[in-house]
């Protein structure tokens, strides 16, 4: 069942039947199947859907979208600007400036960007997340508690992604790393304390393969490497955001490491000595479980014999009862007022 953004955007299929178009970060990969018209490509940043795409020239996963050469297309034929831009708003309302921004340098003069949200979600700002892109701002249809804004895009827009980056010296105990932020990166341009509690809690040593999933700015995997640099880092996210942010992390702080999209586990092959992770609870706006859940489950089947997870989470979380369904071996390394660190073995 379509989600109720991509239903209102059905509701209103007759302005998309024509031109080209692109859909940035639907939730579900059925849209592009209920609205009727071929030349509707879809930009992801979010692995799991776009692995629901077919797999074709016309879908992209990547932290922002090519201005000048998209790369759907190796024989450089799809650099035409788009005749509009679907955006659904994300969860941070920086992000939807950052993904205005993009789409305003990828739609031709006279185009349009629409952008379709619930109404908890932000969408009510439309007027000024469009500000500095188009002074001629409509609301086109309002059903299923969601909204839908268009934005006219009277002139031509240049779009950089490094001037949305931004670098910040992190330091804990008496190690510091420069760590890379986008808009839409968890808790941007901060440590947040759940992430700091299990760094200042790492092991003295670590070797061998290490994981750092769920890996956001990369910021644990960096503090682990900067710290024991023969270790073997992998790094792991479903954000096309994080991806991006966690490369540049690496090369900032001149460490080793392989950074790889997956939805949960899925493209993680290798087996760890030792997984590190602050994992997710939302997806979106909404409070989901799932994801971790899935994790935890499955971890197992990534540990080493004798490997180990370090897993940090909010004290109110039901995780510990999850782990010792797979891994009984559970002990409590730290702890704050709002969160646990957990230590498992297999």
């Amino acid at each position: 069942m379509l989600s109720p953004t991509s239903q209102v955007l059905v509701r209103n299929k007759e302005i998309f039947e024509q031109g080209k178009w692109v859909f940035v970060n639907p939730p579900e990969a059925d849209i592009f199947a209920a609205l009727d018209n071929p030349d509707i490509l879809g930009f992801h940043q979010f692995y799991d859907v776009f692995q629901q795409c077919p797999k074709n020239n016309k879908h992209l996963f990547s932290a922002h979208y090519p201005v000048v050469a998209t790369a759907l297309n190796k024989q450089g034929s799809n650099n035409e600007p788009f005749d509009g831009a679907v955006i659904y708003m994300p969860k941070s309302k920086e992000q939807a400036a950052f993904l205005i921004a993009n789409m305003a340098a990828c739609v031709k003069a006279g185009g349009n960007i629409y952008l379709v949200g619930e109404n908890k979600s932000g969408i009510k700002s439309a007027d000024k997340l469009f500000a500095k892109v188009s002074q001629r701002i409509n609301k086109i249809d309002s059903a299923r508690h969601c909204s839908l804004y268009c934005a006219l895009i009277e002139d031509s827009h240049s779009f950089d992604v490094e001037n949305f980056v931004q670098y910040k010296e992190i330091q804990v105990n008496n190690t510091q790393c420069k760590i890379a932020f986008l808009p839409g990166i968890f808790n941007a341009g901060a440590l947040d304390p759940a992430s700091k509690l299990l760094i200042e809690n790492l092991p003295e040593k670590l070797s061998g393969k290490v994981l750092d999933f769920a890996c956001g700015s990369g910021v644990i995997g960096c503090f682990a490497a900067k710290n024991n640099p023969e270790i073997t880092l992998t790094l792991s996210d479903v954000s096309a955001l994080a991806i991006y942010c966690s490369q540049l992390s690496l090369e900032a702080n001149n460490l080793k490491g392989t950074v790889i999209a997956s939805n949960g586990l899925a493209e993680v092959s290798h087996k760890f000595d030792t997984v590190l992770t602050n994992p997710p609870f939302h997806t979106g706006i909404k409070t989901d479980y799932s994801v971790t859940d899935k994790f935890i489950k499955e971890v197992k089947f990534a540990l080493l014999p004798k490997g180990t997870l370090m897993l940090v989470a909010n004290r109110f979380l039901p995780y510990p009862d999850i782990i010792k369904d797979s891994l009984p071996t559970l002990s409590t390394v730290a702890q704050t007022s709002k969160f646990n660190l957990y230590r498992v073995q297999k």
